[in-house]
């Protein structure tokens, strides 16, 4: 089959651009032939909260043609993948500010294209962003309009797209774990560079730090864990602030166990995340909404245990007292015994076994394009 994607590649940094990279991979693997163009401009600055949108350390390989507020450029991308005579457009969608422009290049592919059949596929990560504006529900829909199939990555996308477009097919898929990260670098050389004690439990809190993660509800859960007569406890917080990290600093400031929460505060490079995974004994997600996470996808493929808030789509990746735990949302108290809980259970290499193999790409794929 050939495939257009129209999305966010290298080196663009972030989950998306990763996930989109692996899945061309998995697509090309499973014998597709895939065509991607990239974006000039994916956010205006004024609506990107982070410091930059490209990782230094990258570049793009692929035609750079769309720019998110300039029309012309959706015309122009439409015609060049109705030039390619693709059999299916997969068009990935997370943020509803980036509607306007991927429906005009599905609108305009499908003008130039004229009778020629072809099947318009959206990979739905989120329906309405986390922290959705007025204009998120008119404008998701906007782009749902268009498409023919919609793969989502989680359950609660699915009900999400089911309220917006009834009629709109839907095949549940899930986020395939993360492979394309460097090897899991060993305690103690992981330790020695992050100058953490050896026989620390060291508990991980990493990716883009946003409201809806929930990142206070852990340094207040820290405070009732970190004291322990067994092994010292640090929090290691490795990310990113989108937003106002005072906020968050005064919080770790006023914590009684403020000699214990290192802060890498700060864009994380794939190249490191082998370091961070690596001095960890669990990964904590006490997210106060999600969809799913990449995070969790890394974790799983480190084999580090995972305690998440239980909800949304993070329910469905952790399996509790095998992989991680469970806890309920936006409760700090349970949320420290699910920190304290897994500091204290020796998880089996099984679970995580199963998991990679469950949440492969190859997997992936191959329910992505089954025949039912």
């Amino acid at each position: 089959m050939r495939i257009a994607i129209p999305s966010t590649f290298p080196s663009f940094r972030g989950g998306i651009s990763q996930f989109n990279e692996a899945l061309k991979s998995a697509l090309e693997e499973a014998g597709h032939e895939v065509h991607v163009w990239n974006w000039k401009r994916q956010y205006p600055g004024a609506l990107f909260p982070g410091k930059d949108q490209h990782d230094p350390n990258l570049s793009s390989p692929y035609p750079r043609t769309l720019d998110s507020i300039v029309p012309r450029t959706w015309k122009s991308t439409g015609e060049m993948i109705a030039a390619f005579s693709p059999d299916a457009v997969l068009v990935p969608f997370w943020h509803a500010a980036l509607a306007p422009a991927l429906a005009k290049v599905i609108d305009h592919t499908m003008h130039a294209l004229g009778d020629q059949s072809v099947e318009i596929i959206g990979l739905i990560h989120n329906a309405g962003s986390h922290d959705a504006a007025w204009w998120d529900q008119g404008l998701t829909k906007f782009f749902l309009q268009r498409l023919d199939l919609c793969w989502t990555l989680s359950e609660e996308v699915t009900e999400r797209i089911s309220e917006l477009c009834p009629e709109l097919p839907i095949r549940t898929l899930f986020h395939p774990l993360y492979d394309h990260f460097p090897r899991l670098e060993d305690v103690l050389s992981a330790r020695t560079k992050l100058h953490l004690p050896q026989n620390a439990q060291i508990i991980l809190f990493f990716g883009l730090i946003r409201p809806y993660k929930g990142l206070e509800l852990l340094l207040e859960a820290f405070d009732k864990v970190a004291s322990t007569e067994i092994k010292p406890r640090y929090l290691v917080i490795a990310g990113e602030c989108y937003g106002d990290w005072t906020t968050y600093q005064k919080l770790i400031d006023a914590s009684s166990a403020a000699d214990r929460i290192q802060t890498h505060e700060r864009f994380i490079s794939d190249r490191e995340v082998g370091l961070f995974f690596g001095a960890s004994d669990v990964v904590v997600l006490p997210y106060r909404r999600a969809s799913q996470s990449g995070v969790t996808a890394v974790a799983l493929h480190y084999g580090k245990p995972i305690v998440a808030s239980n909800l949304g789509g993070l329910a469905e990746y952790i399996k509790t007292g095998h992989t991680g735990e469970l806890v309920p949302a936006n409760d700090a108290k349970a949320l420290a015994l699910g920190i304290d809980k897994s500091l204290n259970t020796a998880y089996g290499e099984e679970a995580f076994h199963a998991a990679r193999e469950r949440f492969s790409w190859s997997a992936f794929v191959k329910r992505a394009f089954a025949t039912e």
